[in-house]
């Protein structure tokens, strides 16, 4: 029998609650571990473990509801759980030396995810434990593997205070990784109920480099028009109104993106970049304080969130179909799949500094950490949109995957990185707007450099050229 209004705002309400002390839980776990210096399990870790353990309680319980109610919803991570870690990313990001190695970072994620898409598509396709997909399903089943996950390693990367050219790089690579991915599996979607052949190819190229495209400029353009905003305007002198504005024009142009088909992620890290890096100096010190900080604690409980839904769904989702040995392939696929990402790549621009200038760009021990990466849980959710007869022993698949990623590779990060002897307890100069040091007048916040929005212009056609000319010296 159907349930209630009453009866679903009661079961609603445990179900939030059991969630709620999971994160709070796992947050104090967190705590534990900064303060005994225990750098061996990631928080990242602790949740899905702590929601495999009472999903399975869960799941052994009478009744379904709070069952219903805790398992993974797909809407609630792409519009809820996802935009407050990309937002944040963009909006704490050291512009220079992102777009210092912006070329290195698109060559990895644009074509380091189309090699490791069509590598883990082309070994799915060999049927393996009696899975008989089509060219079509095999490379969606790829492109969606080859989406990774940046939270628990660039937590330790922030921890340790690792050099500062790998940070950026990862950190670019790995988000940038997750909107090509979406955009590669929404463009292959198209053809689902088509055929699809190699006539399509160039159709599916373009329609890529369209959605991509249009994605940026929805990022950019909502954070100009912010921008004139704070121009022609007194927000400043209302902190709390100008924090929500900010906040609400960001989350618009994740929205605007997507109802647009296209990716919201690279809308909304662009956008946080332009914000930050060009709107920033010129809002209040009051708002400077509650967006930086606000955006922060947003991202970190979305974070723990993801991961506690991750290991709540391993036991609470009722349609999963486990298939032990195409799981075991799989997860030997990915590794194959980012191994061809990543040194291939790695050696062709190295080929190129040694005979420009004499050095490898990217060192040894930095590939081997770029190859070390995780996959989260934006594979899980693109795999909701899987079809057909082997869509659950797909989606079921790639849940194990992430979890056993996440706690196979994210746990042993600290350890890599001491192998390795990475350089850390670097100092990468991040200049913070709270120090004692910096003076901030009232005439100051609101006055208006005339010639900003020029210069600001200027920047941005500078590093696209800059950009340009590194891509055609590739």
């Amino acid at each position: 029998m159907e349930p209630n209004a009453d009866e679903r705002e009661f079961y609603s309400s445990w179900a939030l609650l059991i969630q709620i002390f999971l994160l709070i839980g796992t947050l104090w776990t967190s705590y534990y571990l900064h303060l005994k210096k225990i750098r061996v399990i990631h928080e990242t870790v602790i949740s899905i473990f702590a929601g495999m353990i009472v999903g399975l309680i869960i799941r052994l319980t009478p009744g379904s509801m709070i069952q219903d109610m805790v398992s993974f919803n797909y809407t609630y991570f792409f519009n809820v759980l996802l935009p407050p870690i990309i937002l944040n990313s963009g909006y704490e990001m050291q512009k220079e030396t992102f777009f210092r190695n912006f070329g290195t970072i698109l060559l990895f994620a644009i074509v380091g995810t189309f090699m490791s898409t069509m590598v883990i598509g082309i070994l799915v396709l060999l049927g393996i434990d009696s899975l008989s997909l089509s060219l079509l399903d095999s490379i969606m089943f790829g492109s969606i593997l080859s989406a990774t996950d940046s939270v628990a390693v660039l937590t330790i990367f922030q921890t340790l205070k690792v050099d500062p050219n790998l940070y950026s790089i990862f950190f670019g690579e790995t988000i940038m990784n997750d909107a090509v991915s979406i955009v590669f599996y929404e463009t292959l979607k198209q053809y689902r109920d088509k055929e699809f052949h190699a006539s399509n190819i160039s159709e599916a190229i373009l329609s890529f480099v369209i959605k991509f495209g249009t994605s940026l400029s929805i990022g950019v353009l909502v954070g100009l028009l912010f921008i004139y905003m704070l121009k022609y305007s007194q927000l400043g002198e209302y902190p709390s109104l100008e924090s929500c504005i900010i906040a609400l024009m960001a989350y618009s142009s994740y929205l605007l993106s997507n109802g647009l088909h296209s990716t919201g992620i690279v809308s909304l890290l662009f956008c946080g970049i332009i914000l930050k890096h060009y709107a920033y100096d010129n809002m209040s010190l009051k708002t400077k304080r509650t967006t930086k900080y606000t955006f922060h604690v947003l991202a970190k409980l979305s974070e723990n969130f993801i991961f506690i839904y991750l290991g709540l769904a391993l036991f609470t989702k009722t349609d999963l179909e486990f298939k032990p040995f195409f799981i075991f392939f799989t997860a030997t696929f990915i590794c194959v799949g980012r191994y061809f990402a990543i040194f291939p790549l790695s050696f062709l621009m190295n080929v190129v500094a040694r005979y420009r200038n004499g050095v490898d760009s990217i060192p040894r021990e930095h590939s081997i950490i770029l190859f070390w990466s995780v996959r989260g849980a934006v594979a899980f959710a693109l795999s909701a949109g899987l079809k057909g007869s082997n869509a659950n022993a797909m989606l079921t698949t790639i849940l194990v995957v992430v979890v056993i990623s996440v706690i196979v590779f994210g746990s042993t990060t600290n350890k890599m990185v001491e192998i390795l002897n990475i350089q850390t307890n670097v100092d990468d100069e991040v200049h913070d707007d709270d120090s004692v040091n910096t003076v901030v007048t009232t005439k100051q916040q609101k006055h208006w450099n005339n010639n900003m929005l020029l210069h600001m212009i200027i920047g941005i056609m500078k590093t696209i050229i800059t950009i340009m000319l590194k891509v055609l010296d590739l």
